[in-house]
């Protein structure tokens, strides 16, 4: 009888946070803790999700992810110091997430075999840590794309992790939708490497057409130019000078007579921008400085962004480009820069675009215009 008030009282305490739970709502732990209740039961949730981690471990291992070697070969197209660098700030991301992630399945099993209190202090480090392991993971998808599977498992990987220092601290969990594994785009027409690379409809290459100012090849461009619709055109490059040529061409009308062009210098800002304009058409580098573009644009085509026409552009001759991966990634067509110039950028972009509108109708360049 001498135990009834003490189990009363504890009935009142959590009451109200019964209470909660029923509407839906979530009280963490912590906050738990911090209002002074159920603190006798902090170990046992920790050790409850520790051992759903465990039973439920993501099958991830070192030999899933790529060397920092075969990035660097793979980048060697593009210059030995450009492949050198990417390949170090590979190396050292996938070091520091995996430092963290045995660090994190260290702490883990010691929570699922012997429980310990931890620390508020402790428990927001080790949030801030495993975040950190995940910023390392999204450093390694600018170069490898979000469809390796290393990353990809990483980043499942790091969801699990979250999820299980969840119930002792409460913050931003990765959803599954926000890591899905990419499929493939574009699946409503097949691939076609004459059309990716928007040859003219007798065959002939944009690499090998000469569109210096006065030649049959520039006039005829701007013939093209004049066709064009008025578009809205993101242009993306790290280069300032040819973003200042762009603008230049865009006020030409060398991209279609009333269209807006707009520039940016990094991916980061492109994305701000697009959660709020679509643009009918956006131009992007193939290397640049926040990544590789055909990993950029699996990010422009996750964030749900399907009608957009992704070009990209590099001074890479028609056998090196990898089209069919541009393709798969979500890239509408390629444009040679070859011999690009101030002068005749215009005219080569303003063929590109017209053979892309007569490959799939005018309406293909804007979904997103102003009519």
């Amino acid at each position: 009888m001498k135990k009834l008030p003490a189990l009363l009282f504890i009935c009142c305490l959590l009451y109200p946070a019964g209470n909660v739970f029923a509407q839906g709502r979530h009280i963490s732990t912590l906050q738990v803790l911090r209002s002074g209740m159920f603190s006798a039961n902090c170990n046992k949730v920790s050790r409850i999700a520790a051992r759903e981690f465990f039973a439920n471990k993501v099958p991830l291992s070192v030999s899933q992810f790529k060397t920092p070697e075969d990035i660097r070969k793979s980048l060697l197209a593009h210059g030995v110091q450009e492949s050198l660098r990417k390949s170090e700030l590979y190396r050292e991301n996938l070091n520091k997430f995996l430092e963290i992630k045995r660090e994190m399945d260290i702490f883990l099993r010691y929570q699922q075999l012997e429980p310990q209190k931890v620390s508020l202090a402790e428990v927001n480090a080790r949030w801030a840590y495993a975040n950190k392991a995940l910023s390392a993971l999204q450093e390694m998808e600018r170069i490898v794309g979000a469809r390796d599977p290393g990353v990809h498992l990483g980043k499942l990987y790091m969801e699990k992790v979250l999820a299980a220092l969840k119930p002792t601290y409460t913050g931003k969990v990765l959803r599954n939708k926000d890591i899905a594994m990419p499929g493939k785009f574009r699946e409503e027409h097949s691939f076609n490497k004459d059309q990716f690379l928007l040859k003219d409809a007798d065959g002939t290459s944009l690499t090998m057409k000469n569109t210096s100012p006065g030649s049959d090849g520039f006039n005829k461009a701007c013939q093209m130019a004049a066709e064009l619709p008025p578009m809205t055109i993101a242009v993306l490059n790290d280069d300032p000078e040819i973003l200042e040529w762009a603008c230049n061409w865009g006020s030409q009308g060398f991209l279609g007579k009333g269209s807006r062009v707009a520039v940016f210098d990094s991916l980061n800002k492109l994305m701000e921008w697009t959660k709020d304009i679509k643009y009918d058409v956006i131009l992007m580098d193939y290397v640049l400085e926040d990544g590789i573009s055909v990993f950029m644009i699996d990010r422009i085509r996750m964030a749900g962004d399907k009608s957009t026409v992704i070009l990209v552009n590099s001074a890479l001759m028609d056998d090196e480009v990898p089209a069919k991966e541009l393709f798969e990634h979500g890239a509408d067509g390629f444009i040679s820069s070859v011999g690009f110039r101030a002068d005749n950028g215009g005219a080569r972009i303003a063929n590109a675009l017209y053979n892309y509108m007569q490959q799939h109708g005018r309406e293909a360049l804007t979904p997103h215009a102003k009519r």
